[in-house]
């Protein structure tokens, strides 16, 4: 119960930094997540899209892996800490879902088009409307990034891979 109210808190204070001033929107979305917990895994209703068949929305239609780069995943994983890691935590979730294993689960193009458009993913991906409802319908913050840093935190989130 501790934990919960800590994230809870934590939840709230997030809020309050991406809406700025207005605490009266992060109040109300703090007390929606106080009464409907934040649930511990990604639950199965987010649709069963085949995984390799969701490319997502947006201007990646192919991505070329190859070996893991080293110096992409070094890139990525900063970025991961600077921009992503108040929201998504690796191994559980937060205000937004844990991201270990986000790379065996949907494809890279998916991964990279949420990066570069989440504005349009959030609208138009039936898996993204049905995550973001898991997660009391909080928006993903465009993380302006261009397709390279994208394509370094792909690197690195398939690097976290188990």
């Amino acid at each position: 119960m501790m934990m919960k109210n800590f994230s809870l808190k934590l939840a709230k204070t997030v809020l309050v930094l991406f809406l700025g001033s207005n605490t009266l929107i992060a109040n109300n979305l703090y007390s929606g997540m106080a009464e409907a917990a934040i649930p511990s895994c990604v639950a199965p209703d987010v649709p069963s899209v085949p995984q390799n068949k969701d490319l997502g929305v947006g201007p990646v239609k192919k991505v070329e892996l190859g070996p893991l780069d080293k110096k992409m995943i070094n890139e990525g994983k900063t970025i991961y800490n600077n921009q992503c890691i108040i929201c998504h935590d690796l191994d559980q979730n937060k205000l937004g879902p844990a991201l270990k294993n986000v790379a065996k689960i949907r494809t890279p193009e998916y991964i990279m088009n949420l990066l570069l458009n989440s504005a349009q993913m959030q609208k138009e991906n039936a898996t993204v409307i049905a995550l973001q409802k898991q997660f009391n319908n909080l928006p993903m913050p465009d993380p302006a990034l261009n397709q390279a840093k994208a394509r370094s935190v792909l690197e690195y989130l398939r690097s976290l891979v188990q």
